[in-house]
């Protein structure tokens, strides 16, 4: 009985075995690759992309892979389906490095993560060109970034990826961009504007709280760097006043720390809490709070007689300029204006008075 059932089992995976296709060969895959220059020609582009990812998969020989990827990303490039495209790019980059052109296969990367954050979208099915795929900017955005971190044209992208990351509330992933291209591209316009939205940014999630400050002490450094990088910019008083700012959240977040340990009999902890703000933090507001709680706490404290003196808070100096003269061009009347605005608007870079159109 044994020796009949094992005859059977060898009989039965004979039988599979046979039933299986044979190995393909780099002939059925020239078959597929003619094919999909066929299709190409006739302008069928969808379709050739999918006879030359065939072709990849039935090829045995390395190169015929590649140069059917490389064909498959054309048609798909002809198709608009650049999703479609950069999953290509992506495999010529992991399995064909040695034979590409690297240079130009990443920016045609950084290309396609372009036309994604200008809005395109890859077409789920031809015949239903209103069924989009998904949003693939931020992934390849990263793949681009992470392929040529410090290419021409990294530190913009790296501040369009920032934004939607912001956008998507997701601020560490944001902070380490913003980080990334103002170091990796000193000097330049990209690095500005990533120290500015970087301030921006911790200033935000400082004021939102953490415990331990960290997000504020970030943003005192981005403060920081900022003002002795670009000490010259029309947005050094913003970012004075917000560092300002951010101080005192700091003093006054450890101020409610000492006065917490103050109001259950903990005061030699207080203390240490109370004395920090009032070293560390004395130009703002809570200095004063904590030196008066000290002095509650130990009668032996002495307060300055010119503490009041010391906390000189930060004034943004405004220029007036004159006002523009009845004369000067108008862009907009209040009329027609949708009720947006109650006085003309005026075309200061203008010098022809150009009269309003009418609705």
């Amino acid at each position: 009985m044994t020796v009949r059932f094992s005859g059977l089992l060898c009989a039965l995976v004979t039988g599979i075995f046979l039933c299986l296709p044979c190995p393909a060969d780099d002939a059925e895959a020239n078959a597929l690759f003619t094919e999909g220059r066929t299709l190409e020609k006739q302008e069928k582009f969808r379709r050739a992309a999918g006879k030359y990812m065939d072709a990849r998969l039935m090829a045995d020989d390395s190169i015929l892979k590649g140069n059917a990827l490389i064909a498959a990303a054309r048609a798909y490039r002809k198709a608009k389906l650049y999703g479609d495209e950069f999953d290509c790019l992506e495999k010529l980059i992991k399995e064909h490095l040695g034979g590409i052109d690297f240079a130009m296969v990443v920016d045609r990367e950084y290309k396609i993560a372009d036309e994604f954050f200008k809005g395109h979208r890859d077409v789920a099915v031809s015949w239903l060109p209103f069924i989009k795929k998904e949003d693939r900017t931020m992934e390849i955005y990263e793949a681009a970034l992470k392929n040529a971190p410090c290419s021409a044209q990294a530190g913009e992208s790296r501040l369009r990826l920032a934004r939607l990351y912001i956008d998507e509330q997701k601020p560490d992933d944001a902070i380490r961009h913003l980080n990334e291209t103002a170091k990796l591209f000193p000097g330049s316009e990209a690095a500005q504007y990533a120290s500015l939205e970087l301030s921006s940014l911790l200033l935000q999630m400082a004021e939102r709280g953490d415990g331990d400050n960290s997000y504020s002490r970030q943003a005192i450094e981005a403060f920081d760097n900022y003002l002795k990088t670009y000490p010259d910019s029309p947005e050094v008083p913003w970012v004075k006043k917000a560092r300002e700012k951010v101080l005192n959240l700091m003093a006054k977040r450890i101020h409610a720390v000492g006065a917490y340990y103050h109001r259950t009999g903990q005061n030699d902890i207080a203390e240490r809490y109370l004395a920090d703000v009032v070293k560390n933090y004395s130009n703002t507001e809570q200095a004063n709070k904590s030196e008066d709680l000290l002095a509650e706490i130990d009668k032996g404290y002495e307060i300055p007689p010119n503490r009041d003196r010391r906390f000189t808070p930060y004034k943004v100096d405004y220029k007036r300029g004159p006002t523009p003269e009845d004369a000067a061009p108008i862009m907009v009347v209040p009329e027609n204006s949708g009720n947006r605005w109650l006085l003309p608007v005026r075309d200061l870079k203008k010098s022809v008075v150009r009269e309003p159109e009418s609705n």
